[in-house]
């Protein structure tokens, strides 16, 4: 791979991957305008982000409503705004009973996570994440607010979306007309037409503001990747060396403290995953022998090398072609 944005362009080429619990009631009624996606075009995969939920995925309270959370009788600061969608394939047939799960700042832009220890302010009525599950149509909805921008970023919400025999997806919804869209470092990588799929409009319905959002998932197909094949890179992989102090970097860019860096490749059928102790588990995109995507965490990607036995023996995590950590399978034979 001589080029990564390039074999990121395939690989979005190839997939429509999606990530996501709590049920849309059978009440919902969710008006849609037609105006998103309506070619089902392969969503961009972006990267989960810092505070991709992990300690709160245990909170009691994790349904569709962001605005107020049980027990509490307040109502977070800011515009409420309603986030709504289907879950198609590349066919534009529904998919039914995708857990569709978001997060994102509150109205001062701060998360609700354990790893955001920035100065903005916390607000103690907002639930900072939620999961739904799609009904009969695809359909999926979520009562938010307008979230925040902060630091360099724009104003944006996390998707992750998911549904057995599909890939995983990634993504994030961020908003038209927004100034800082413009420089947004995440926005920027892709192009004017990746752009329209994820920049969505908020519309005002009455005394309501509303975003629709549809999103496309890619269906794994059977046999595409061996079991016998996958089953040679599951294993656990310890750190050999890095270009920098991983604890350091991991504590001072994003409030993580984190000890335990061994990388744990697992498998489910034909899909790759990786995880590690401070992020979530994610799914490893198949790109090319011995090589898979890792876009939604951090941006990276894989590459597994073998021993003279012709048996997998470590890995590569790259940040670019010339910018990567390797790291040794434990209890190789």
């Amino acid at each position: 791979m001589s080029d990564k944005n390039f074999n990121r362009r395939r690989f979005i080429n190839q997939l429509g991957l999606t990530l996501g619990t709590g049920a849309i009631s059978t009440s919902f009624a969710i008006p849609f305008t037609g105006q998103a996606n309506d070619e089902c075009k392969a969503t961009p995969i972006l990267e989960l982000g810092p505070y991709a939920v992990m300690k709160y995925r245990k909170q009691a309270d994790h349904d569709i409503d962001l605005t107020q959370i049980e027990g509490n009788s307040g109502v977070a600061i800011g515009q409420i705004i309603t986030v709504f969608g289907r879950i198609t394939d590349k066919h534009c047939n529904p998919i039914q009973s995708a857990i569709v799960e978001i997060w994102q700042a509150n109205h001062y832009g701060k998360y609700h996570h354990e790893y955001d220890k920035s100065e903005y302010k916390d607000d103690p009525n907002f639930q900072g994440w939620g999961q739904a599950i799609t009904n009969e149509f695809g359909e999926y909805k979520f009562k938010t607010i307008y979230p925040a921008p902060y630091g360099g970023r724009t104003r944006h919400i996390h998707f992750k979306v998911s549904r057995r025999d599909y890939h995983e997806l990634t993504t994030q919804l961020f908003f038209e007309g927004e100034e800082r869209n413009k420089k947004d470092p995440i926005l920027k990588i892709f192009t004017h037409e990746e752009q329209q799929l994820i920049t969505r409009p908020v519309i005002d319905k009455g005394n309501a503001k509303q975003v629709e959002f549809n999103l496309v998932l890619d269906e794994v197909q059977k046999g595409s990747l061996p079991e016998k094949v996958l089953k040679e890179y599951i294993g656990v992989y310890s750190l050999k060396n890095a270009p920098f102090d991983m604890q350091t970097f991991l504590k001072t860019t994003m409030g993580i403290e984190a000890t335990d860096f061994d990388l744990k490749i697992t498998h489910k059928k034909e899909q790759l995953f990786m995880a590690l102790s401070f992020y979530p588990t994610i799914e490893l995109g198949w790109v090319s022998k011995d090589e898979f995507q890792s876009w939604s965490f951090t941006n990276t990607f894989i590459r597994f090398s073998r021993g003279d036995n012709g048996k997998v023996a470590g890995l590569r995590l790259h940040f670019g072609e010339d910018d990567y950590v390797e790291a040794t399978k434990k209890n190789n034979p």
